[in-house]
């Protein structure tokens, strides 16, 4: 009974197994294979040259044998870093493979010299087909070492490869239609992707763009761009392609990290590539600072140094003015704003005089500016309250004297836009917020002017205004007029930019604005909804504007809040405010029902606007301010150096209404004009000389010639800063105990090898003898770097016997566990031969007769 019981628990417990076998059953190595590539993994030289000299004669192994994590022979010793043993392998001629990509991966950079330099016999022996195929690959086809290399941003390798004059395959833009992208894209999609994303991420590579790249800057601010604008393509790689154009942005300004003067920074900032050695000067303009900033280069513009030589450009006539105190910087701002008029009709009199080049300097220009805004402000202010007033009956009224004279202003004001578009192109000036703002701006005021016009022509007579018609031209300009004049205050918050305090709110503004528009996508269909919904039950209920006297949601007594489609959309709006009562959705009949769903449809609007679209607008407007809190320092820097540079192009130096005063100077260009396209006019061009041309020339040429020195310069102390920082910040890691054991195993093996080799020699051989015919000892053309600077009976001498006994114990003792039975001679035979196996089985070992 009792066995019975046994047996069934037996069997019950065997039904609750699953049982487990290998699946894809790969070939299994022999013996002779198995030990060949153990003496390869413990870095043994002389026993894996003695198995390919025997392979060589007995074919009893595959040298190109795969261990079963798919590594051959040769792949285990660059995963060791065991350089010996790879110049022996490739000695035999071992099949090379994917081994370059691997040393490549390891960052090897000796073995990867090794594989560059090692030439392939022309008759190669037969490659197994396993290693053909490209699905058992670790890499896919489209790497090649290069792009590898760029990958792991290893400046040592990435040189080594340059030099045996590699290329990069020049990636084709997303939307190319060109044979050879689209027969790629049809075949495999996934493929084609990934091959432009591994393109990207080796031209992105520091290493290499610092290494090939003529201009470094150049080159780091065209990428990041095109990352940027492709990773708004290519959605679902957004987040690589960005982080690669964050890798090139921090690139450029890492680079002009390492400028150390003043001289190297001018040259940087001030260079141009765009310009015709023989026609073109090179100005002083920050030329390559605004192409950062087209570029949004955003880490390179607030960088330290780029700041530094900026703020000595702002405060050119005020030497030590941030040293000063606050009232003394408060004082002279006043006092020169207070000027201005003066310094601009000195200007228009004589631009070249000492007063004409002091209003020409960016921070004096600033002043001027904003003191004349800040007087237009005051002009509207004035405008507001009706200090000088007409009769209010008056259907079409002159203009006031306030009103006149802001008129030069709005004049002034859309002369600087029509220059501003005319000498930086449309495409530039669409681009600035601020730009289109000023457009509304002046748009409006040009419609006031307009209305006013008409209502003057139009209506001359007096009439009670409570009588007159909705639309009349002087109702609608003076609404225009009032929505021109917030903009106007507005506008006043980028001057906001050049104050440390104020400027980062003013950019967090800025951001939230964009978060509101898109939020009032969403809100606009969630508030259509709801709007066509109860508009269509309560469009039966509208009472009568007679009844009530007042119809409306502005009547005293709220009603018809849905009676129409506009009137629901205004109604559901200010519930958002709370300013709709619940009342609104009764009706006058006794319809209970209708008003029961009236009611929840409302209620339900209010909780989706209210308590989900609010706070989701809430939660990504304190996003927006979170993310720029986190890059104040940045992003404020970035706005302000726009706003600077500005102020550092040439012309516009006058401010409103002073610029629409023509100049001397503008008067002579437009009589040039004149003569020049309406009366067919031209004078010679004045012939330049050759000298003057060959001198213009050189300059040019010394430029770039220093331009060029300053970048080896810097890639210098580049490169050599990232091999410091990867040193200090790698420490003490498992791969180097790895490498570390790995090396004492070598070593042990190479002592061992030369013990061997002195107690086989015969005592009447001299010592070359015995060295040419030891196994460790034998001149192969191989370079031995460990052990060929002390030969054989040099550790014996300063090793004894004693000593010797007790090294090839100890390292057995690591091996076996410490068996202290056996001898150390037959220790070393059972280590070389393995449990199982024979010396004449294996056939590795010649004891030496």
């Amino acid at each position: 009974m009792s066995q019975l019981y046994y047996r069934r628990t037996d069997n019950s417990s065997y039904r609750d197994r699953i049982p487990l076998r290998i699946v894809r059953a790969e070939s299994e190595l022999s013996g002779l294979e198995r030990n060949y590539l153990g003496a390869v993994e413990k870095g043994d030289y002389a026993s894996v040259k003695q198995a390919l000299e025997e392979a060589e004669i007995y074919f009893r192994i595959n040298i190109n044998c795969i261990d079963p994590l798919g590594r051959t022979a040769l792949l285990i010793a660059i995963e060791n870093e065991n350089l010996e043993i790879i110049e022996l392998l490739l000695t035999y001629n071992v099949y090379v493979g994917d081994a370059l990509l691997h040393a490549i991966r390891k960052e090897v950079v000796g073995a990867v010299e090794l594989l560059l330099n090692h030439k392939k016999p022309s008759g190669e022996k037969q490659v197994p087909p396993i290693l053909l195929d490209k699905q058992f690959s670790d890499f896919t086809p489209d790497i090649t070492p290069i792009i590898l290399a760029a990958h792991t941003n290893n400046y040592e390798i990435i040189k080594l490869l340059v030099q045996k004059g590699v290329s990069v395959p020049q990636p084709h833009e997303v939307r190319c239609n060109c044979m050879e992208c689209v027969s790629s894209s049809d075949v495999d999609s996934l493929r084609h992707s990934r091959s432009r994303l591994n393109i990207y991420k080796a031209l992105a590579s520091p290493s290499l763009i610092a290494l090939s790249s003529e201009d470094p800057f150049l080159t780091a601010f065209q990428l990041s761009w095109e990352l940027q604008e492709l990773s708004k393509v290519e959605n679902e790689f957004m987040s690589e392609y960005e982080e690669l154009s964050q890798q090139c942005k921090q690139f450029a300004k890492d680079l002009l990290d390492q400028t150390r003067s003043s001289r190297e920074l001018e040259l940087i900032l001030n260079y141009r590539d765009d310009i015709n050695p023989l026609l073109d000067e090179n100005t002083n303009d920050l030329a390559r600072l605004k192409l950062a900033i087209k570029y949004r280069q955003k880490e390179f513009v607030a960088q330290p140094n780029c700041q530094q030589l900026l703020a000595s450009r702002w405060y050119d006539e005020f030497p030590g003015w941030r040293r000063r105190h606050w009232a003394g910087k408060f004082l002279t701002c006043v006092f020169i704003g207070l000027l201005f008029p003066l310094f601009s009709l000195c200007y228009l009199v004589s631009p070249t005089s000492r007063y004409g080049h002091f209003i020409r300097k960016p921070f004096i220009k600033f002043i001027c500016h904003t003191t004349s805004y800040l007087t237009f402000l005051f002009l509207l202010l004035l405008a507001s309250q009706h200090i000088v007033s007409t009769d209010p009956n008056r259907q079409g009224p002159t203009p006031t004297v306030v009103e006149w004279m802001i008129l030069p202003w709005v004049l002034g004001f859309i002369w600087t836009e029509i220059k501003q578009m005319w000498d930086g192109g449309f495409q530039d000036y669409i681009h600035d917020w601020w730009n289109l703002m000023d457009f509304v701006m002046n748009s409006l005021y040009l419609a006031t002017i307009s209305l006013k016009i008409v209502a003057y022509v139009k209506y001359s007579g007096f009439r009670a205004r409570n009588e007159w018609q909705m639309w009349h031209p002087t109702l609608v300009a003076e609404a225009v007029f009032a929505i021109a004049n917030i903009f106007s205050s507005l506008r006043l918050i980028s001057l906001f930019t050049a104050n440390s305090h104020l400027g980062p709110l003013q950019i967090s503004l800025g951001r939230m604005l964009l978060d509101i528009l898109k939020f009032l996508f969403i809100y606009c269909l969630v508030l259509l909804a709801f709007a066509n919904g109860l508009n269509q039950l309560y469009f039966y209920y509208e009472t009568d504007e007679g009844l009530k006297g007042c119809k409306g949601i502005r009547c005293e007594t709220q009603n018809n809040a849905f009676s129409t489609l506009f009137e629901t959309l205004q109604s559901l709006f200010w519930s958002v405010f709370g300013l709709i009562s619940l009342y609104v959705t009764n009706v006058e009949a006794d319809h209970q029902f209708t008003e029961f769903v009236g009611a929840t449809m409302f209620g339900t609007y209010n909780v989706i606007s209210l308590v989900v679209l609010l706070n989701m607008l809430i939660a990504m407007m304190n996003n927006s301010y979170q993310h720029i809190a986190d890059h104040a320092d940045i992003e404020w820097k970035f706005a302000r150096t726009k706003l600077w540079m500005s102020y550092f192009e040439e012309g516009g130096t006058l401010p409103s209404p002073f610029n629409i005063i023509p100049s001397p100077k503008s008067i002579w260009y437009f009589i040039c004009w004149i003569r020049k396209h309406i009366f067919k006019i031209t004078r010679p061009k004045k012939t330049e000389t050759f000298g003057t041309i060959g001198r213009r020339a050189a300059i040019n040429v010394r430029i770039n010639h220093q331009y060029q020195e300053v970048l080896r310069n810097l890639v210098k102390r580049y490169v050599a800063a990232m091999i410091r920082d990867a040193k200090t910040e790698e420490g003490l890691t498992e791969e180097n105990f790895k490498e570390l054991k790995q090396d004492i195993s070598s070593f042990r093996y190479e002592v061992l090898g030369m013990m061997k080799g002195k107690r086989a020699a015969p005592s009447s051989t001299s010592t070359s003898t015995s060295s040419s015919t030891s196994p460790s000892t034998s001149q192969d053309g191989l370079a031995r770097k460990d052990i060929c600077d002390f030969g054989l009976y040099s550790v014996s001498e300063e090793m004894g016997e004693a000593d010797l006994e007790e090294l090839d114990c100890d390292g057995e003792k690591e091996e076996q566990g410490g068996a202290r039975e056996r001898t150390c001679t037959e220790k070393e035979e059972n280590e070389e031969r393995g449990e199982a196996l024979e010396p004449e089985d294996i056939g590795l070992w010649n004891q030496g007769t």
